[in-house]
């Protein structure tokens, strides 16, 4: 079902800043943590992290990319009406990252430019952007001023040195320009939501790094995304948005799947486990089991446990047949294209995922992409939007340029930045905004540097 132009709210543009510094996953990093650089190359997906230098924390890499929003799109702060936030890197625990980031713009688009603009901050792990982006996309359709929205995804993945997580890390910002006849994307409307109080990631007050239960986090998410995609298919398919014929399923509706992606291979893991969900069903389903076998059944087992490892030793080979292979590579696959050099950047990582495609000139208009959001303790949230008409007149990011052109650090310089012991930036601030200092009360003080 397709919305009348005037009807029509979802995102308009995007950005992307991403440190200058970046660390490789192989060489000194893989022999001095004592592991298999194939491990992380390709097991995991990750060839490099991004780390932010020592003038640099969530609050100057959101200003950076939203500044860039803006001079991409000739916007003047009068224009916008609302940022929001999303973060689990937040640089005080009460005031909100956004008044930071207002009064870095003000230095150079003049004292009080912002002041009829409202801010606030999402915490919800990595799906604190998208519900911000679901949340203002709601105040856009009703705004009657012209004004526009944005919603920035700004993170700084950290765990402690020499952990199982310390290899999904990663930094960065997303900028998301959310109005009324966007030129990218046209939000569908159709929220699948849920949530479970799960103990897979947190990140207790006062700590610098975040508790990962890895195992079980992998399982939250499968299990949670898993569950807003059926909210989001009831909803769909009752509205009329999508409608089946004979022997199809939802994702057949879809050219275009996007994850949360800690690491890039949790994109395949969570897509195998949508269209075994959605295929199980289908006529297509006897060519699954003629290449791999039944699935297993809680009952042809004594133990549910017993059961379980049976059920992960299907769905490994379910990964492996044809019919999957080829919808992952067709839908899913170029999406991790920008992680694999960036790492994770929590909340805004599924929204890397629409810059790669993008990039790579993947999107077509009229075509629907589907996000499926996800953040631990735990919550998901799955929508779609259309791809517009004027998508590809949109300028290039040069991504890859960007990427290629940043500076590779050693080890010792990554673990003392890791530390906050470098007392020196790496590569001196300049035309970007910078951290100058943080003041005997705890206020950080910051500044654009030419």
């Amino acid at each position: 079902m397709i919305q009348p132009p005037g009807d029509q709210v979802g995102v308009d543009d995007l950005s992307v800043h991403i440190p200058k510094l970046f660390l490789s996953a192989a060489g000194e990093f893989s022999s001095a943590r004592d592991i298999n650089p194939a491990k992380l190359t390709r097991g995991i997906g990750i060839e490099e992290m991004a780390v932010p230098d020592a003038h640099e924390d969530a609050a100057t890499m959101a200003a950076m990319s939203l500044l860039e929003l803006m001079k991409r799109n000739d916007i003047s702060p009068e224009e916008i009406g609302k940022i929001y936030i999303g973060t689990e890197s937040a640089v005080d625990e009460a005031k909100a990252m956004g008044t930071y980031v207002i009064g870095m713009l003000e230095k150079i688009y003049g004292e009080g430019s912002f002041q009829d603009c409202s801010t606030v901050e999402f915490k919800s792990a990595c799906i604190g952007t998208t519900l911000a982006l679901e949340s203002l996309s709601y105040w856009a359709a009703q705004e009657d001023d012209g004004r526009v929205g944005i919603v920035i995804a700004s993170d700084i993945a950290k765990y402690p040195l020499r952990s199982p997580g310390e290899y999904t890390q990663g930094a960065g910002s997303v900028s998301l320009l959310v109005k009324r006849r966007p030129r990218l994307l046209s939000l569908e409307k159709d929220f699948g939501s849920f949530t479970k109080d799960e103990n897979d990631f947190f990140r207790p007050p006062g700590a610098s790094t975040a508790v990962v239960n890895g195992k079980h986090s992998n399982f939250c998410y499968i299990n949670a995304v898993t569950g807003a995609f059926d909210a989001f298919a009831k909803r769909a398919l009752r509205k009329g948005t999508i409608r089946l014929k004979e022997g199809e399923c939802l994702a057949d509706h879809i050219s275009h799947l996007l994850f949360h992606i800690p690491y890039p291979r949790m994109a395949e893991y969570a897509s195998a486990a949508i269209f075994r969900h959605c295929w199980r069903s289908l006529p297509r389903w006897e060519e699954v089991e003629a290449e791999i076998g039944s699935e297993p059944k809680p009952s042809d087992y004594p133990s549910f446990d017993l059961f379980t490892l049976a059920d992960a030793d299907f769905g490994k080979r379910f990964a492996r047949t044809n019919l999957f292979l080829e919808e992952f590579k067709a839908k899913v696959l170029d999406t991790t294209d920008i992680s694999r050099r960036v790492g994770n950047i929590y909340t805004g990582s599924i929204y890397l995922g629409l810059a790669s495609l993008i990039e790579l000139r993947k999107l077509h208009p009229a075509e629907r992409i589907c996000f499926c959001a996800y953040g631990s303790g735990c919550s998901s949230l799955v929508f779609s939007g259309i791809v517009q008409p004027d998508a590809s007149s949109l300028p290039s990011r040069d991504l890859e340029k960007r990427l290629d052109e940043r500076k590779q650090i050693r080890l010792e310089e990554y673990e003392r930045l890791h530390e906050g012991k470098m007392e020196k930036s790496i590569l001196q601030p300049s035309e970007e905004f910078a951290l100058l200092s943080i003041d005997h009360q705890g206020y950080r003080h910051y500044d654009y540097l030419d």
